[in-house]
C-alpha cells in the first residue's frame, strides 16, 4: 500500500493518521503542507483544503476518520481496537474528544488572529465547552482506558494525540483531570505515539 499524507508534524488530526499507520506497519510520505509546494498539491486536490488529507494507493481520501477507517479496512491483522457500530459509548466518546479538540483549534487561531475571549462570546463559549468535554471525559477514565473495551485503540490513540496538542499549544490545563492524565501517561510511551510527537 502507498499512503500519501497531507499535514504537518503538529497537527494533531495528522498525527492519529500517522499513529494508526505506525501501527499497522504502514510507512507514510508526508507532504508538508506547511510548505508553499505541499500547500498548493492540497488545494489542488482536495476543495476543503483541509488536513489531513490522503492519497492511498492513489484514491483521495479527505477526513482523518475516513483515513484511518479505510488504513483498518485495508489491514489484513489491524492490532488496534476500532469501536464497532454497536458501541456506542466509545462512539461517543471519540465524539466529544473531536469537539473539544476541534472547539480549542479554534480558540488557538483566533486568539493568535488578535481575538479575545470575552464573556458570553464565541469564544469564551468554545472554552467551556471544552471544560465541561474534559471532566465528562475524565470520569469515563477506568485505570488506564478511557472505553470499557481495555484494549489500546482508536479512542486512545484520538485522546493521547489531543492531549499531546494540547500541553505542545499550551491551550489547555490537562492537569487539572487526573484520570485523563493517568490515561495519557499510561500509554504516551507507547511507540506508535512516541515517534508520531510534535517536535520540541
Amino acid at each position: 500500500m502507498e499512503l500519501r499524507l497531507f499535514g504537518t508534524l503538529t497537527s494533531p488530526y495528522v498525527r492519529r493518521v500517522r499513529a494508526v499507520a505506525h501501527e499497522l506497519g504502514q510507512p507514510v510520505e508526508l507532504v508538508d503542507t506547511f510548505s508553499e509546494a505541499g500547500q498548493a498539491e492540497l488545494r489542488e486536490l482536495n476543495p476543503l483544503w483541509r488536513v489531513p488529507s490522503a492519497q492511498v494507493d492513489g484514491q483521495l481520501v479527505f477526513d482523518s476518520h475516513a483515513i484511518v477507517d479505510h488504513l483498518l479496512e485495508l489491514a489484513e491483522d489491524a492490532p488496534i481496537a476500532r469501536p464497532a457500530a454497536s458501541d456506542l459509548e466509545s462512539q461517543n466518546v471519540i465524539a466529544v474528544i473531536d469537539g473539544a479538540l476541534d472547539s480549542l483549534i479554534n480558540v488557538f487561531y483566533l486568539e493568535r488572529d488578535g481575538l479575545r475571549a470575552e464573556p458570553g462570546s464565541y469564544l469564551a463559549k468554545q472554552r467551556e465547552r471544552v471544560a465541561a468535554s474534559m471532566a465528562w471525559l475524565d470520569g469515563r477514565v477506568q485505570g488506564n482506558w478511557i472505553t470499557p473495551v481495555e484494549r489500546f485503540g482508536l479512542a486512545e490513540i484520538a485522546l493521547c494525540t489531543t492531549l499531546g496538542w494540547m500541553r505542545f499549544r499550551q491551550t489547555y490545563p490537562v492537569e487539572q483531570h487526573p484520570a485523563l492524565l493517568r490515561c495519557f501517561e499510561h500509554h504516551d510511551a507507547r511507540p506508535s505515539l512516541a515517534a508520531t510527537r510534535p517536535p520540541a
